[in-house]
């Protein structure tokens, strides 16, 4: 396996050691740098681009989720490791929907589960824990009661589902023994009713409204 250069994120010395001590273990590596703010991040982000960064973001600068994200998407062939305590359901929900290059992994998991997760980052992969999936699922379906007017029909939401999941207007028509420009009508309809622009925003609805299982999604 190509070696890769880690980048550690957090301000707690404890965890900068544990984490060092691991990643000899796992990757034999000697190559891990620390940063304490974002300024030092993106730093080493130029310089070492394939790095696996794990960061803790309750400790970080970052402002919000959205600033992360852009990091993130600033920086494609970086693989990350959020390695936090208290993260809220929204935000795993957006990091889940937005990016398949950032994995979630809890301060308080097992040494086994922090191996798995690193040895999948390594391997391209994006670490999830099963147990977090059934509280999004969970997560999705209450929010849906609370979803103000945005309503889609029956219909509509077995489109939006199907759209979430990578199908095509062609294919969804051949399923749903419809016309090409029926669903195309029902996909204008559906951005239109969510106020959205694109199939992205469409599916962060579907997963917030339990019409898609962050289970779903994520296979």
């Amino acid at each position: 396996m190509e070696q890769t250069t880690f980048i550690l994120f957090d301000n707690q010395e404890i965890t900068h050691l544990g984490m060092e001590c691991l990643l000899h273990q796992l990757a034999n590596t000697q190559k891990t740098h620390c940063a304490s703010t974002k300024k030092e991040l993106h730093t080493l982000l130029h310089r070492y681009p394939n790095s696996l960064v794990i960061l803790d973001y309750t400790l970080s600068d970052f402002n919000d989720v959205w600033e992360l994200l852009n990091t993130a998407q600033r920086y494609p062939t970086t693989r990350w490791i959020i390695f936090s305590d208290e993260l809220s359901d929204d935000f795993l929900t957006q990091i889940y929907v937005s990016s398949q290059a950032i994995g979630i992994l809890l301060k308080d998991a097992p040494l086994e589960e922090c191996k798995l997760a690193i040895d999948l980052s390594l391997r391209k992969e994006r670490y999830i824990n099963y147990k977090m999936i059934q509280t999004l699922s969970e997560y999705g379906k209450t929010t849906q009661k609370n979803d103000e007017k945005k309503v889609l029909s029956e219909t509509e939401q077995i489109i939006l589902r199907l759209m979430s999941l990578g199908k095509t207007t062609k294919e969804i028509a051949s399923e749903r023994n419809l016309s090409f420009h029926t669903i195309n009508t029902h996909r204008k309809n559906i951005f239109h009713k969510l106020e959205v622009n694109n199939l992205h925003e469409a599916t962060k609805y579907a997963l917030r409204a339990g019409i898609l299982s962050v289970a779903e999604y994520m296979i």
